[in-house]
């Protein structure tokens, strides 16, 4: 496969482009490019540039709206309420973020539900900016059916991802972020793409059994929980989290999806937020930190989350490579924008 190799300001530019030119409003751009050049640095790049052409087709079928105003409100003393305007929740959840770190603080926890959002991207640029703040957060959202529950033929839970961020004293925060099932769709979709199977099974095939074959999958639309019933167990705790708390679509009601062609459901999110100084121990930094040794050069073990900053090193310096053909398609959308 051929390559070209991308700085970050190359890739934010290029992201920037399709997006304004898919009517993007210029503050909402500017949230979202800065997420596909995260994820193109950091990993993972199935949400980077890939994920581009469904931005843009979301909003060309009218599904989603590219000029979203949200609108944040304080419902209790550690509680805010979003709706997104029709919009990505990135956006709304840049906006939220400040008055949630106050209230965290104020109160030594405090949420944000928000609804009435698209969400697509990686989870982890949700979190991340809470711990860099000095705190704990944890973030959920739910997202179009595709996740089969154990023991069952049919999907009910969308790939409902979770993502957990913590400050760790002298170092970049611990960042992790993960799908309740084998594996995210991108990654399913940029395998096929690819024309090669998946290292493991991540779904249903043609005959009803677990395969590896990208194709077969798409075709079922039928992923796998990780872990069997336990993956399970916790795509239910997101739906239950995301769409029920928040007030969003459930992962099943997908008939105004179908009908737009898009790739996600309106679910809904939420994310909380814990002030460790708050608590009680005045130690919580030496906790994390003895953790992190424990893990840390024990065989080749690391902290969850913690690959991401060679990848983030090696991208700051060197830029991404980008297959030839991907790059072509995408230089061909923003200029048809």
């Amino acid at each position: 496969m051929e390559t070209t190799t991308l700085t970050l300001d190359e890739v934010r530019s290029l992201a920037k482009a399709i997006l304004t030119g898919a009517g993007m409003n210029d503050a909402g751009s500017d949230v979202l490019a800065d997420l596909v050049c995260k994820s193109e640095r950091d990993g993972p790049r199935s949400h980077g540039l890939r994920m581009l052409p469904v931005y843009a087709q979301s909003f060309d079928s009218g599904y989603a709206n590219p000029d979203a105003q949200p609108k944040i409100e304080q419902i209790a003393p550690g509680v805010l309420r979003g709706d997104g305007d029709n919009g990505y929740y990135q956006i709304i959840g840049a906006k939220a973020r400040a008055q949630l770190i106050d209230m965290a603080r104020s109160n030594g926890i405090a949420a944000f539900s928000c609804a009435n959002t698209h969400h697509l991207g990686a989870l982890r640029f949700d979190t991340e900016p809470l711990a860099e703040a000095g705190l704990v957060a944890l973030g959920v959202v739910n997202s179009l059916s595709m996740v089969v529950p154990h023991g069952g033929n049919k999907p009910v839970f969308g790939t409902n991802p979770m993502s957990f961020a913590c400050p760790r004293e002298g170092q970049a925060p611990i960042v992790w972020d993960q799908a309740s099932s084998v594996i995210a769709l991108m990654d399913v979709r940029m395998a096929a793409a690819e024309g090669h199977d998946l290292p493991l099974a991540g779904g249903l095939g043609l005959d009803g059994q677990p395969t590896q074959d990208p194709n077969e999958i798409l075709e079922t639309k039928s992923l796998l929980p990780f872990g069997a019933h336990k993956g399970s167990a916790i795509a239910l705790l997101i739906e239950i989290l995301g769409a029920a708390l928040a007030g969003g679509t459930l992962s099943v009601d997908n008939a105004e999806r179908e009908a737009h062609g898009a790739l996600n459901v309106k679910g809904g999110a939420t994310l909380i937020a814990i002030d460790p100084s708050k608590f009680g121990n005045a130690t919580f930094n030496e906790y994390v930190n003895r953790i992190c040794a424990e893990i840390d050069g024990n065989g080749e073990a690391r902290v969850p989350g913690d690959g991401r900053l060679n990848k983030r090193a090696s991208a700051v310096a060197d830029g991404v490579t980008v297959s030839t053909e991907l790059l072509s398609q995408l230089r061909d959308l923003a200029g048809a924008s």
